[in-house]
């Protein structure tokens, strides 16, 4: 009970240090957060990317996400994907995922979204996600991922046409 209520304390702590707006203490709490973080503390970096013009923060930031090693974090890194207060980082956060390296499976039709619908900086960010992410999907999955690829190619820009074609190729083995 007393670890539990040390636990929230510290957690607390962290998350009024990164809202408060003071270079050193956000950096200095960046620090701790890499090597004893807690998952639930992700939307609060998510906020702060978003809201951070400091280019060591942003570092900070995106090192930390890069480096997630626990499947729980997958959830929070896809819903803030999904949130579109979050569009002006949304190439970081795609980013991240493949980076991290962690199962992202699940969540393919978040990366068609953002492949066929974001930017072009976000959509190759999504097509190495998808790329990675397809073979966790098993033939058949792959085969569906293919058919929806397919019925986007009127949907998608014109610069990202051959991106199109060549993830196509490469989730249906024809690389």
């Amino acid at each position: 009970m007393e670890q539990e209520t040390h636990e929230n304390n510290k957690l607390k702590d962290q998350i009024r240090s990164l809202r408060s707006g003071n270079r050193l203490a956000i950096l200095t709490t960046l620090k701790e957060l890499r090597s004893d973080g807690e998952i639930s503390v992700l939307p609060d970096l998510f906020d702060l990317l978003c809201d951070q013009e400091d280019d060591q923060i942003i570092l900070e930031i995106t090192s930390i996400l890069n480096d997630l090693k626990e499947e729980e974090a997958v959830p929070y890194l896809v819903e803030a994907i999904r949130n579109p207060d979050y569009s002006e980082v949304k190439a970081l956060l795609v980013s991240a995922c493949w980076q991290n390296g962690l199962s992202y499976g699940n969540y393919l039709e978040t990366f068609l979204e953002v492949f066929i619908h974001g930017s072009y900086e976000a959509s190759i960010e999504a097509f190495t996600v998808i790329e990675e992410a397809a073979g966790e999907a098993g033939k058949s999955g792959r085969n569906q991922l293919v058919l929806k690829l397919k019925s986007q190619i009127n949907k998608v820009d014109e610069p990202k046409k051959p991106l199109l074609s060549e993830l196509i190729r490469s989730v249906s083995g024809q690389e």
